[in-house]
């Protein structure tokens, strides 16, 4: 018996001393707090780069004899002061866009494209621009060939903004692995990028870019979208700009609703269909305040607006509930556009109207489908897909009186001379661990402090749906929706 204590004892020993062995081979115990703290070194690649962004900002600051200011990027999917780009197509990163501006001297915001050769970053590129900021940049094949361009939202100054389009083509590329002296002091003006399109552009009040690049008529080949906004508000269009015969030029054009005061939001999405047809979605508001939106894509070989009616104004006209905008709603990768409707109020008590909202979407052939019906609760942050039974069987209205719970009723008409009969409660009440539900009720989602709760009122109007239809037609709204 004791002999095996000692051998377990024994065999203990051993272990610990090999695990203090494993633990000094790997220098753990002879580093210093302060080392293990340490940020983690930057690789030899960023500090090329950081070197190569420093050596470009004092050699502007040396030549205008003025410091150099950051430029900001206001909106779109590249907003970072450097951005790593793959501009020649072949799956790797290689290059990375600096920005600056040099106030005080003509053309003062200076893009710069570093390319990596080797483990160096050396100037491949140079684009200049009118402006105090830039609205929004993108890259994109557009002339079929070399790198790809670059399209820049210039902001001017408030409210006036210029699109133009850069190709960085031509300009001479170092050889791989062999950067020579000559590669690094090659001039600004040798390396500036040709400018093929400087226009007008319009962008949202949301901040949404007024450009979009598509490939719109699907040729393989991107085309350059530029939304404009008339100030008098008589014709405000979209130009389809698209590469032929060896420039780029203004291919079509597609009036927008007439009698538009201000555009909120432009987006880009598909129509339904086959084909993956693209489709510009420009949300603006009327000068009488209503909410319409134009439809803009290639329908039957035309570039054309698909929603526009016989007056010139789009028949997407939303008035009296402006809050929701055109979204994927049924998650088909096609956007749906509302139509809201308001609901019957009983007696005199209500104090605002309830809106159920048919969705509908637009085929490659410009007609307009219905898709699918909700109710939208903004304030509290969730929507519920309604049945085709309900439509002109229901009115809702709200109950706030509980502290820390909202009701949504959900009542069965009956005609304006009779009370509505409640079939169907959903809450949303504060939550935390130490509060339950109440009995009777179904929880539909739980957030952080928040559920969702629904009730059915029993001998009520049979409205169809059990507990598991409640809980597939239930759901969040994402704020996405507003601000993407």
């Amino acid at each position: 018996m004791w002999e095996g204590e000692d051998a377990v004892k024994l065999r203990l020993r051993i272990s610990v001393l090999y695990l203090a062995v494993l633990l000094l081979m790997s220098g753990c115990l002879f580093r210093s707090p302060d080392d293990l703290y340490r940020q983690p070194e930057k690789s030899a690649g960023y500090e090329k780069l950081n070197a190569a962004i420093r050596t470009v900002r004092l050699g502007l600051e040396a030549e205008f004899s003025v410091q150099t200011e950051d430029v900001t990027i206001v909106a779109g999917d590249n907003t970072a002061s450097i951005q790593l780009q793959d501009l020649d197509g072949d799956g790797r990163r290689e290059s990375a866009v600096a920005f600056f501006r040099v106030p005080g001297i003509e053309k003062p915001i200076k893009i710069y494209i570093f390319t990596q050769i080797g483990e160096e970053y050396v100037v491949t590129g140079v684009v200049e621009g009118e402006g105090n900021a830039i609205h929004a940049i993108d890259y994109a094949q557009i002339n079929g060939k070399g790198r790809k361009e670059l399209a820049v939202n210039w902001q001017i100054n408030t409210g006036a903004y210029q699109l133009g389009v850069y190709t960085l083509d031509g300009l001479e590329m170092p050889v791989e692995g062999a950067v020579s002296v000559a590669d690094r002091e090659r001039s600004r003006t040798d390396l500036t990028g040709a400018e093929l399109l400087l226009t007008r552009c319009s962008v949202a009040s949301d901040s949404s870019s007024g450009c979009r690049l598509l490939d719109m008529d699907r040729d393989t080949r991107t085309e350059v979208l530029v939304t404009r906004m008339d100030a008098s508000g008589l014709i405000s269009q979209v130009e389809l700009y698209g590469w032929q015969d060896g420039a780029l030029g203004s291919v079509a054009l597609a009036d927008l609703s007439a009698g538009i005061s201000t555009i909120n939001r432009i987006r880009t999405n598909y129509l339904a269909g086959e084909y993956d047809q693209p489709a510009l979605y420009v949300t603006s508001t009327l000068a009488d305040g209503r909410r319409v939106i134009d439809v803009v894509a290639y329908v039957e070989g035309a570039f054309t607006n698909v929603a526009l009616g016989e007056a010139g104004v789009s028949r997407e006209v939303i008035q009296g509930y402006t809050e929701i905008n055109p979204t994927d709603i049924n998650r088909d990768s096609v956007a749906e556009l509302p139509t809201p409707y308001v609901l019957p109020n009983y007696g005199e008590s209500s104090s605002s109207n309830f809106w159920l909202i048919d969705w509908g979407q637009y085929d490659e052939r410009g007609r307009r489908n219905h898709v699918l019906t909700t109710y939208h609760n903004v304030s509290d942050g969730w929507y519920l897909e309604i049945p085709e039974s309900w439509r002109d069987q229901i009115t809702i209205s709200r109950n706030d009186q509980v502290t820390g719970r909202r009701e949504v009723v959900f009542s069965h008409w009956q005609g304006a001379d009779v009370a509505p009969l409640p079939f169907l409660s959903i809450y949303r009440m504060a939550s935390s661990r130490s509060t339950g539900v109440e009995e009777g009720l179904v929880v539909l989602r739980e957030e952080e402090n928040i559920t969702y709760a629904a009730r059915f009122h029993g001998d009520s109007w049979d409205s169809g749906l059990d507990e598991m239809d409640l809980l597939e037609r239930f759901n969040i709204i994402r704020r996405s929706w507003y601000n993407e």
